[in-house]
């Protein structure tokens, strides 16, 4: 199995699956660029995308129910240039989170850690997390 060179954090995989997203253009553009360099997900990516394609709130007309969040995802991870699921190797590093300034940087931060472990980046578009750790991120999706 070839190495990863990236992680896509939910943020630019959830773009990237949901057709409706206001990022889903040029999320969809990166990834399919991104994928033959080799490419995956973070299970709690994987988690989070399936929720959210089933939150009514997240989704407003085009909600799915589990199966097809679940076979969406999946679909995306097939394909000549099949994805990854990412585990992490460790426990979380008290280092890298007690960086976090708030609740919602945590599971980004945790993310970073993943990265590292797979010696890749995270493709994120979270400004926090790209300023905290601009060695360890980039950010697809200009504004």
């Amino acid at each position: 199995m070839s190495k990863i060179k990236y992680i896509v954090d939910n943020d630019v995989f959830l773009a990237a699956v949901s057709d409706g997203h206001d990022n889903h253009k040029t999320a969809r553009a990166w990834l399919d660029k991104a994928k033959q360099q080799g490419w995956g997900i973070a299970v709690e990516t994987y988690l989070a995308t399936v929720r959210l394609l089933m939150n009514p709130t997240a989704m407003k007309d085009k909600v799915m129910d589990a199966g097809a969040a679940i076979a969406a995802v999946d679909l995306e991870l097939a394909g000549k240039h099949p994805g990854r699921i990412v585990f992490a190797k460790t426990k979380p590093n008290r280092t890298i989170l007690t960086k976090a300034q708030g609740h919602r940087q945590i599971m980004d931060f945790w993310l970073v850690q993943i990265a590292r472990e797979a010696g890749c980046k995270l493709v994120t578009n979270d400004g926090g997390t790209l300023g905290n750790w601009p060695a360890d991120t980039i950010r697809p999706i200009k504004d």
